[in-house]
């Protein structure tokens, strides 16, 4: 088996039908398997999935166990070569696996542990597909003094990052939305830390990644449509459920990264930002993201 598509439900069912279609009109060149991991779902409908599609392996989890833990039960299952997580609202518009197994099986690139594509939204505008690590640095230029080197902070220091380069390029981490990741890397490093409930696992992943030795390369030319958040409560600009998850998990990631007096004065730095916001422009909801911060 070259390659197994890994994607977590929760949700989505009419998404998830969408995209394994476009992985079988796209993929003509490997071998691979689908493996469809539910996530307790509310709408059910998910349990017929192999009625159209009987080559799917569906598995049921009885609770929500969040993003990490169930693409790990679906990585021990996998048979492929590489492992290809792909979120459910996406699909693909070109043969990615094509692309991407070319460049993985290349000899000068077995250094290479991840690689992704180049996502889009609905309407064809670029999307954040990849990032630098999450930094002290980041947090202190976000309280303003980024505006003073926009352009370097945009491509050496932002956490989250557009693509609007056809070049292939070596980044910290791609996003968890199309991770097309080597399995023997993943027998090194480990799977997906199960204390990531969402947010952050794919960059704490990178991080090992990085420090066992391998790359993450953005590989443009594969291109994949990602609705975002589909599977997502829709709300505010302050989704304080969402908010608190965020910060719960960005803490957890400086933590096991860099240590636990980082993780605090990066804290520290996040909640002065938001006061300072609050300040500005008057918000409350400032004011509560920067209690929710604080005590996350």
């Amino acid at each position: 088996m070259d390659v197994s598509f890994i994607i977590v439900n929760y949700n989505t069912t009419t998404l998830t039908r969408q995209c394994i279609d476009s992985i079988k009109q796209c993929t003509r060149k490997q071998t691979y398997e689908v493996i469809v991991i539910d996530n307790a779902s509310r709408d059910r409908s998910i349990t017929s999935l192999n009625d159209d599609y009987p080559e799917v392996e569906l598995i049921l989890n009885s609770d929500n166990v969040g993003f990490g833990r169930a693409n790990n039960l679906g990585i021990d299952r996998a048979k492929g070569k590489y492992v290809f997580l792909i979120n459910s609202d996406t699909y693909l518009l070109n043969d990615a696996v094509a692309i991407f197994w070319d460049y993985m099986e290349r000899p000068d690139h077995a250094g290479v542990g991840c690689c992704g594509g180049a996502l889009f939204y609905p309407d064809g505008k670029n999307q954040m597909c990849f990032g630098n690590f999450p930094s002290m640095l980041e947090a202190i230029s976000l309280l303003g003094f980024y505006v003073f080197f926009k352009d370097y902070f945009n491509k050496h220091i932002c956490s989250g990052v557009v693509n609007y380069s056809p070049e292939n390029k070596t980044v910290d981490y791609i996003t968890g939305a199309d991770m097309f990741i080597r399995k023997s890397a993943l027998e090194k490093t480990g799977n997906f830390d199960p204390e990531f409930f969402m947010y952050f696992e794919e960059t704490e992943l990178s991080f090992r990644l990085k420090k066992a030795g391998y790359k993450s390369v953005l590989i443009p030319g594969a291109q994949i449509v990602h609705l975002e958040g589909a599977s997502q409560e829709k709300g505010s600009y302050f989704n304080f459920k969402k908010i608190s998850m965020y910060e719960y998990s960005r803490n957890l990631f400086f933590k096991k990264c860099h240590g636990k007096f980082y993780a605090i004065t990066v804290k520290g730095i996040s909640v002065l930002r938001n006061l300072i916001l609050f300040v500005l422009k008057g918000k409350s909801g400032y004011l509560k993201k920067a209690k929710i911060i604080a005590f996350t």
